[in-house]
């Protein structure tokens, strides 16, 4: 049951290696069972909700280490992806049997290097190819919709422990792929690297300011959605399979994205709702509209990066380090906040989406692409 996101994905025939799009879709898995996780793990260890957003805070720090050092140090070849995998089932099977929640944040961290290198290999395969950069993009969607309801009640009935067991389990499907995957980014010669044009920088620190709000509410909206709206696990996990189903069509939207930054403010007002309104109707519509706009906004984020850089293959790297950095940060501000109040962190991480956003709105409409030659920095 747990194989049918991959099952589906293949029903798309992405033009990418079979390897790199399984390895993908279960570290898509991972990520998505992390806001049921969190509950889960709190209720089964009797401790705070916000201390155990160190669990996400840990596993995006490996996240953050292997996706940007690893272009730094290693080279996207089949050996790397095996590693990757190898980590990914140890580091799940120690979190399965962790007897001190000091040991599970470790092994989270583990988890993180994995889904890191795996990003990282997956994304430097697409590079420069916006169909198959819709191919990577399309995995998040499809499988967040179809695996969260299922992660959602395997954690309700089984526990958290037995959930990390059958994510250590899930890696061996994209272990069957690898002997026989090609990665043509493994030819491609390195390049020496140039400072960004100050549009870009700001573009950037927009990116990571944004998905440090972002990921701050996301993390807890599970709990949210169960302890204050008064909704089931099961109506939980549905609400987040709404949310990755209305990513769908924006992610495979291939028209021109403009004004991503209004795309981008919707995200912030969605998240504003989710942490001050707790009615299950606006809580639904909400999380369904921050899906449906988050997946128009950061395409069209990347674009704009492209356009306003002199050297865009540099700056899409950039781009995932910073996003990833915020997603570190964002748990840890996310659970200071909602130990205050759910209110104060749908108030606090929505209006700082809202302002980063505004930035974004003003880069496109002010900075003329033309000019960048003559800006500081290249």
């Amino acid at each position: 049951m747990m194989l049918t996101p991959v099952r589906v994905i293949q029903t798309l025939r992405p033009n990418i290696p079979a390897g790199v799009f399984a390895a993908t879709a279960v570290s898509t898995v991972v990520f998505s069972a992390t806001p049921f996780l969190i509950p889960a793990i709190a209720d089964d260890r009797g401790l705070d909700v916000g201390l155990v957003g160190i669990v996400s805070t840990a596993q995006l720090a490996g996240f953050v280490v292997a996706s940007s050092g690893a272009p730094r140090l290693l080279r996207p070849r089949r050996r790397v992806m095996l590693v990757a995998i190898a980590l990914g089932i140890v580091a799940n099977l120690l979190s399965a049997t962790s007897p001190w929640f000091t040991m599970l944040v470790a092994t989270r961290f583990l988890s993180g290097l994995s889904l890191g290198l795996i990003a990282w290999i997956a994304w430097a395969e697409v590079f420069g190819d916006n169909e198959r950069v819709g191919d990577v993009a399309i995995i998040g969607p499809i499988v967040g919709t179809v695996a969260s309801p299922i992660v959602a009640m395997l954690v309700d009935r089984a526990g958290p422990d037995w959930l990390f067991v059958v994510l250590a389990g899930l890696y061996l499907v994209p272990a069957f792929f690898v002997r026989s995957m090609r990665l043509d980014a493994a030819l491609r010669p390195r390049q020496r690297r140039h400072r960004p044009t100050r549009a870009a920088l700001a573009i950037l620190a927009v990116l990571g300011t944004l998905t440090l709000g972002g990921s701050a509410t996301f993390v807890f909206a599970g709990a949210i959605g169960h302890d204050l709206v008064g909704l089931s696990a099961l109506t939980v996990s549905l609400v987040f399979a709404a949310n990755a189903l209305a990513g769908l069509p924006s992610a495979r939207f291939r028209g021109t994205r403009r004004l991503p930054g209004l795309w981008m403010g919707l995200t912030g007002l969605a998240a504003i709702a989710v942490g001050t309104v707790h009615a299950p109707a606006v809580f639904w519509i909400a999380m369904i509209t921050w899906g449906f706009s988050f997946w128009m906004g950061v395409p069209g984020a990347f674009a704009l990066l492209a356009e306003r850089s002199n050297y865009p293959d540099e700056r899409a790297g950039d781009a995932q380090a910073v996003m990833a950095l915020g997603r570190v940060v964002g748990p840890l501000v996310g659970g200071v906040l909602y130990e205050i109040s759910p209110t104060a962190l749908g108030l606090g991480a929505g209006g700082v989406m809202i302002a980063a956003a505004t930035v974004l709105v003003y880069v496109e409409w002010r900075i003329d692409p033309s000019v960048l030659g003559q800006l500081v920095g290249a």
